[in-house]
């Protein structure tokens, strides 16, 4: 039996173990290794953490050139302090450090003996598909610019390209919210435009005047329109972490129950219909990717997951409504992306995977079809381009497409 002064002991099961004694806690280095790069650590005590701004400068990470990491620190129950990845991720094949200071105290004002280091790398394979996927944005990228920034996808993803958004997209939407009294037509209208105004580092909930973000979580009509419009509520309540009243219309809570009550017998989703459709299941695991500290959530994501694998088709691609389409690859794409899931896997390869399905889509001269008999799209080029941002960015560790903050 320890003495009462020895009983604040870090046990820090999931990335660390200690040697133990009567009178102090020794850490030993170990070595971690996790792919997830948007992985939360959890340290645990067997007394209630002091969680104060002390405490919380207490603890910090660092890569291995010893940049310290901005990581939000916070309390889990009473003896548990989460360390979250900063909103980047981690980088594959980077090794990083947590350091626990000796400063970290119980409420009793019991410190640690000594510092605790532990130590963890975020495994990766080299990109193999790096250039291809570079080309493809780029001559994207261009065509779009060369055409003019006409709608919100295009905003979006030309914002997370690097690309400049012409005034032009910001004073017209302005005269057009204006111009209606900062009333939209559907739902969706005002979560797409949360969306693309959190990318292009604008403030929803004062834009022109107007609040986009309380139309959403207030919105008396969200039902007309089924799941598209709880899925794209809950993807912008998230694009900038936005704080929701209790009392609203459409807490987050709320838009997961409406999400889930939708799955589809084959554990998937579709806008109609009884059977799960690439696009709608992507879309819906896109949005709950955030929430699977949730088991129901983690459990329909798991499951939608092996239903998307069972119904890629032999060369990669994914077919909706009995055709063979880009947008349906690249929802997957992005979905799988956001859940921290390399589509170039095994679970998503069959002759070809599915991002070599998506970049058979394009056509010359920059862009991508919806069809291979249709030529280029708008529509196709615009998903196909996030998805080829939302696979960069997964490689990179750099978080998920449509969170900003």
């Amino acid at each position: 039996m320890l003495k009462r002064k020895s009983k604040y002991i870090l046990i820090a099961a999931v990335i660390a173990s200690t040697i133990l004694s009567n009178t102090f806690v020794m850490a030993k280095e170990i070595t971690k290794e996790t792919s997830d790069t948007n992985k939360s650590w959890s340290i645990k005590f067997n007394q209630d953490v002091d969680f104060n701004g002390d405490v919380k400068n207490a603890i910090t990470v660092v890569d291995s050139k010893g940049n310290i990491l901005v990581t939000n620190i916070r309390l889990g129950d009473s003896k548990t302090i989460i360390i979250d990845a900063p909103k980047e991720g981690y980088k594959a094949g980077e090794s990083y450090t947590i350091n626990i200071s000796n400063k970290l105290h119980s409420i009793k004002n019991v410190q640690l003996k000594e510092n605790v280091q532990c130590n963890f790398t975020i495994t990766g394979d080299q990109d193999v598909y790096g250039e291809q996927v570079d080309n493809a944005l780029k001559l994207g990228i261009n065509k779009i610019s060369q055409e003019g920034v006409g709608d919100d996808w295009q905003a979006i993803v030309l914002s997370r390209y690097g690309q400049q958004i012409p005034a032009s997209y910001v004073s017209n939407l302005e005269s057009s919210l204006k111009a209606s009294s900062g009333i939209m037509s559907q739902p969706t209208d005002y979560e797409r435009t949360t969306i693309a105004l959190m990318a292009i580092g604008e403030d929803p909930t004062n834009f022109a005047g107007y609040n986009l973000v309380e139309n959403i979580y207030n919105c008396n009509d969200m039902e007309n329109q089924g799941i598209n419009a709880y899925i794209f509520a809950l993807i912008a309540l998230d694009s900038g972490k936005f704080s929701v009243p209790e009392n609203a219309a459409w807490t987050r809570e709320k838009l997961i129950n409406k999400i889930l009550d939708y799955r589809t017998e084959d554990k998937g989703w579709s806008y109609g219909g009884d059977t799960a459709d690439p696009d709608m299941t992507g879309m819906a695991i896109t949005a709950l990717a955030p929430y699977k500290d949730r088991s129901d959530v983690k459990a329909a994501i798991d499951e939608a997951i092996d239903r998307l694998s069972a119904i890629q088709n032999e060369d990669g691609s994914f077919s909706s409504w009995g055709t063979v389409n880009s947008e349906s690859c690249s929802q997957v794409v992005i979905a799988l992306c956001s859940n921290g899931i390399d589509p170039t896997g095994a679970k998503f390869t069959k002759s070809k995977n599915a991002l070599d399905a998506l970049l058979q889509c394009q056509v010359e001269g920059g862009g991508f079809y919806h069809t291979k008999e249709t030529g280029y799209n708008t529509m196709g080029t615009e998903q196909a381009l996030e998805a080829l941002e939302a696979y960069k960015m997964l490689k990179a560790g750099k978080g998920s497409l449509y969170i900003f903050k």
